[in-house]
């Protein structure tokens, strides 16, 4: 059993590490060592509570979706009509990229370069994409997916098409409003792989 004073350690190690590799941009900028001190614990008490650096990053992504109350939206989203649930998802995840995005590009670039945190952004939008399959699953079984598509094409659209990539490029690059992109992108999704009929 993990004592209270063990799972406030082990937060206190994931949040120093969310906040210096969002501050540094990269995973490789960012030891073990500087993680450690930043939580004013030892490395070995950083290896006993994760095996390795791999598994501390991709803890880190999970202890924040938790942490900042995305994980409990998605969940309230299944409890809504399915179309409906749909939609309320890719807005959750859409108003949750500009709070992650700095360690969501480090995770990423380092999937790019091999670097280990390249799992925990394996991990993080492996999950993403199994939350999305779950979304249009309750969509095709109330018979409102569009024609031409299955479960697996739909769930991989909807995921492509709400990468933070998107984001990216045309919020902070293009300087589009971010409410704007949102709205966009999510009512051509909906267009796309949701049919007019039913309920």
């Amino acid at each position: 059993m993990v004592t209270t004073a063990g799972t406030d350690t082990r937060s206190r190690i994931l949040e120093v590490a969310w906040g210096l590799v969002g501050e540094r941009g990269t995973t490789r900028a960012v030891r073990i060592a500087d993680i450690a001190a930043g939580a004013g614990v030892s490395r070995q008490l950083v290896y006993f509570h994760f095996e390795n650096r791999a598994g501390l990053l991709a803890a880190m992504a999970r202890h924040h979706d938790a942490a900042s109350g995305f994980k409990e939206r998605i969940a309230a989203c299944g409890a809504l009509p399915p179309v409906e649930g749909l939609e309320a998802l890719l807005r959750a995840w859409l108003g949750y990229v500009p709070e992650i995005l700095p360690v969501a590009r480090a995770l990423e670039a380092a999937e790019i370069t091999g670097e280990e945190g390249g799992a925990a952004w394996r991990d993080r939008m492996g999950s993403l994409r199994d939350v999305f399959r779950a979304a249009v699953e309750r969509v095709e079984r109330d018979g409102r997916l569009a024609d031409g598509w299955t479960i697996e094409t739909a769930a991989d659209w909807v995921w492509a098409r709400g990468h933070l990539e998107g984001w990216q490029h045309l919020v902070v690059e293009r300087g589009w409003v971010s409410e704007d992109y949102e709205e966009r992108t999510v009512r051509s999704i909906l267009e796309e792989v949701v049919s007019s009929g039913g309920a």
